[in-house]
């Protein structure tokens, strides 16, 4: 079938070279798609990192790749956009640099495992071994692919033809392809419907449910634009459809596509993390600049989480991404505490490098579009209010905690010295109550309070750590550098826990495993070990 609808599509539509228009105003449509209405641009980065692995491609950005792909399908399956991670045992050109392939050339190279393909779809994909998830990775992004340059075939001009399959043209073999490939395509859904269940439906949807919707001219009008190179014409169209789309949503649905459209286009992390950098490295010289500078990203950082609060209409706690994001909001409230109570820039400064290397670490976590609807156990308000805040609120105290030892080992400072049990006594507080109401939540989720679950395990190493070590420095049985290094090491029983128990795939939290991050986290332990045992070695025998 597939085979099939590429020369379909190719004789679908011949679009002369052409300047770029203007996406902006396409960029904001609002889409129904994963459960949630979403901005094009959205679902345009969500699409595009499934199948390219991710968001920009060839010079563009997602929504004019999405553009591109609905509106110039020819051109669009010659595109090297579909990621192959190991291209051994397929027959694709060795000397292309990078991994992307067009879908031409993917399914010359797909053509031998059609057989192969069916058999692993129906297998479970645990006992898959690695070049056969490479291989049905990359047939599922032709899927994929395939459905979304065959979204708006029923209203692209055809070649030798003045009218498109909607209005009559083609000839019956090109009407019966266009017909096979629209059956059951429900990609792309823009169309505003009656039914609650189906709120937006896609173009061949529409069809095949006989909905007399204004949207299909106006989308005909835009494909006749494109395919004649009239960027103003389609420019214009599309701010046309952008209104009524907006127009046909509730006045709060409306305010949260603004507000996602500006926050997809803005970035505002990475302007944070800027800010951030450039923040820490002025408190070396002038602290009083430099703090100015990380409180204007730290209320940029707030803004944005007040932004995706609304967006989502929950807590921004509800991803692997979103704690990080949220967590060094925390690492960085803190620091600038720290630095009203004392002046101390130092600590200011450390605090905005930590904060800044945990929103680096979630870059890693975004799969395209990361305004992300949860899974079923998660999407409850009440819990992530309380139960996913306070625990991660406890890991970024936990690593504000470990940043005071790391900074006390370095300089024996007095004043950073006087910070490390208060910081460690809140991390403990917030962990404690945090995996405490996680096991109120399991009673409820589940039928049973603790069942040694991975993740519980992990959050209940953290609580014993931060008791042992505490419960040494009070009773005098650590020194104050012995309990420096085993506060610093804290950082390691956080990263297991909140990454590395991810990695074995088992227990109940299984919407928060993911692969590809052992190197990474071994690293980051083994590095922690040589620098702590090196700080407080560096000062032998001034244990005091």
């Amino acid at each position: 079938m597939i085979r099939i609808m590429v020369v379909l599509i190719l004789l679908c539509c011949a679009t002369p070279v052409r300047a770029e228009p203007s996406y902006t105003d396409f960029a904001a449509w609002p889409v129904l798609h994963e459960g949630r209405v979403k901005t094009m641009e959205s679902f345009a980065r969500s699409t595009l990192y499934k199948i390219a692995r991710d968001t920009h491609i060839n010079d563009m950005d997602a929504s004019t790749w999405m553009a591109h792909a609905l509106f110039d399908p020819s051109a669009a399956v010659a595109m090297p956009v579909i990621f192959v991670r190991d291209r051994s045992g397929l027959e694709l050109p060795q000397d292309r640099q990078g991994h992307h392939y067009s879908m031409s050339e993917i399914m010359v190279a797909l053509r031998p495992y059609q057989d192969v393909l069916m058999a692993l779809e129906q297998r479970d994909p645990a006992k898959l071994s690695a070049d056969q998830k490479n291989l049905l990775a990359v047939y599922q992004a032709v899927i994929i692919y395939n459905q979304l340059i065959q979204a708006m075939s029923a209203v692209l001009p055809l070649q030798g033809y003045d009218k498109n399959y909607l209005e009559g043209g083609g000839s019956k073999a090109q009407r019966a392809l266009i017909a096979e490939g629209g059956q059951d395509n429900a990609y792309v859904k823009i169309i505003p419907h009656d039914n609650p269940s189906m709120p937006k439906i896609s173009l061949w949807q529409a069809v095949a449910l006989n909905v007399n919707s204004p949207l299909i001219r106006d989308l005909t009008i835009m494909a006749k634009a494109w395919n004649d190179g009239d960027d103003q014409a389609w420019n214009d169209k599309a701010a046309q459809v952008k209104d009524i789309l907006y127009a046909q949503q509730s006045e709060g649905d409306e305010t949260r596509l603004s507000l996602e459209h500006i926050y997809t286009s803005v970035q505002p992390i990475l302007w944070v993390m800027g800010l951030y950098i450039i923040g820490a490295v002025m408190c070396i010289r002038f602290p009083m600049v430099g703090v100015a500078m990380i409180g204007t990203g730290f209320m940029l950082h707030v803004s944005t989480l007040v932004i995706r609060f609304l967006i989502l209409m929950r807590p921004p706690t509800g991803t692997l991404y979103e704690t990080l994001l949220f967590s060094a909001a925390i690492v960085m409230l803190v620091g600038i505490i720290a630095f009203i109570k004392n002046r101390n820039g130092l600590f200011a400064a450390g605090s905005s490098v930590c904060a800044t290397l945990l929103l680096f670490i979630s870059r890693g976590f975004i799969e395209g579009d990361s305004l992300n609807v949860l899974v079923a156990v998660l999407n409850t308000n009440f819990w992530l209010s309380t139960h996913v805040t306070m625990i991660v609120a406890g890991y970024a105290m936990c690593v504000v905690a470990a940043l005071s030892a790391h900074l006390y080992l370095f300089t024996n400072r007095l004043q950073i010295e006087k910070m490390m049990v208060p910081l460690a006594l809140v991390a403990l507080l917030f962990t404690a109550i945090g995996t405490l109401l996680g096991g109120i939540w399991a009673d409820q989720s589940w039928g049973r309070f603790w069942g040694w679950d991975p993740k519980e395990n992990g959050a209940l190493l953290i609580v014993l750590w931060l008791t042992w070590i505490l419960h040494g420095c009070v009773s005098g049985h650590m020194r104050t550098r012995g309990f420096a290094a085993a506060l610093a090491l804290t950082n390691i029983t956080v990263a297991v826990t909140w990454f590395g128990v991810n990695l074995l795939g088992v227990g109940l939290h299984s919407y928060g495993f993911f692969s590809g991050i052992a190197w990474g986290l071994g690293s980051f332990c083994a590095i922690q070990i040589i620098v702590v045992a090196f700080l407080t070695l560096r000062h032998k025998g001034r244990f005091s």
